[in-house]
């Protein structure tokens, strides 16, 4: 949710709060503002379950409170022990989004000194306007269909380019540094997207499709790999026959790199250079063993690197 979408919601919900307060006739109107404020989240999941965290934990503050003060009296002191039995509890139930505004209302009873049935029934109906308010507002959220969509089709670009700098690195083309820029700029982008999918995600109370967040998380797992890849491309020192099969292979990726590419025909092309690598003659020197041990690698890495992809078109989403 954008800032300027956030603040028309809190101004309309606080405003909205505040009339509907007034028009019960109930004490201390203006702090089911406050509680609307506080209940404008950013996402509509998030806004339901705290909407029924604090309704709960303004049950059970008043409880507490009630019998702290009945006890005791109206005092700081009685205050002071009212969180000390107050707050525990409600972080053991899961309900601490309400302790703060809880505890302004339960100041009410304070000032009152009164924990008559008027006051307990004032509070609970502040906190419910407050908190319904707010969640009316906020069942309305704006789409991220079509940010995300375009998020995806820049990774798609991103990735394409960062293969192919795998290609020209084998050829000696380009350095270490620009694929591992290229990495970093990647890590940016999907963690960008994937907090955006996560909310898409909390915005659909039902029908709730993970698609976006599986998608992100496929390329995170990729892109680990790739790094791995990279450490171990740069132990590449001599040219060599199969340092020109593996560009090609990266040069091919690239090509066929698409987000619903399943990569079965590139997993079959990998099984064949498999028995190209093993047919090829032995290597006469340490160096060319120490390197076509490392493409070897390098090339197992690919195959799982296209296996992921495989994995996420063929498990089904929740």
């Amino acid at each position: 949710m954008t800032i300027k979408n956030k603040t028309i919601k809190m101004v309309l919900a606080t405003f909205i709060s505040i009339l509907i307060a007034q028009a019960l006739n109930l004490e201390y109107p203006l702090a089911a503002g406050i509680i609307a404020i506080l209940s404008v989240l950013d996402t509509k999941q998030e806004s339901v379950s705290t909407a029924f965290a604090r309704l709960g934990s303004t049950i059970l503050a008043f409880l507490v409170a009630s019998i702290v003060f009945y006890i005791l009296g109206y005092s700081v002191v009685s205050f002071s022990l009212y969180l000390l039995f107050y707050v525990p509890i409600a972080y053991r139930y899961n309900l601490q989004s309400g302790i703060a505004p809880c505890s302004v209302l339960v100041t009410h009873f304070i000032v009152a000194e009164s924990i008559a049935f008027y006051w307990q029934m004032n509070g609970l109906l502040i906190m419910a306007i407050g908190v319904i308010v707010a969640v009316g507002f906020n069942l309305w959220m704006p789409s991220y269909e079509k940010d995300l969509n375009q998020k995806i089709d820049l990774i798609e670009e991103e990735l394409r380019e960062f293969l192919k700098l795998f290609h020209s690195y084998l050829l000696k083309n380009t350095d270490q540094t620009s694929l591992e820029m290229k990495a970093s700029r990647l890590t940016k982008l999907l963690n960008e997207t994937e907090k955006t999918a996560l909310m898409d995600y909390e915005n659909h109370l039902t029908n709730k499709n993970d698609y976006y967040i599986r998608y992100t998380q496929m390329r995170k797992r990729q892109l680990d790999l790739s790094n791995v890849m990279i450490k171990n491309i740069a132990a590449v020192k001599l040219e060599t026959e199969q340092n020109k099969v593996l560009a090609h292979l990266f040069n091919e990726i690239a090509d066929q790199l698409h987000e619903k590419n399943t990569g079965l025909i590139l997993l079959e092309h990998i099984s064949t250079l498999y028995r190209y690598f093993r047919q090829s003659e032995l290597p006469k020197t340490r160096d060319e063993f120490e390197s076509r041990a490392t493409l070897f690698q390098i090339l197992r890495d690919i195959e799982r690197f296209i296996e992921i992809k495989r994995d996420f078109f063929v498990s089904p989403s929740r």
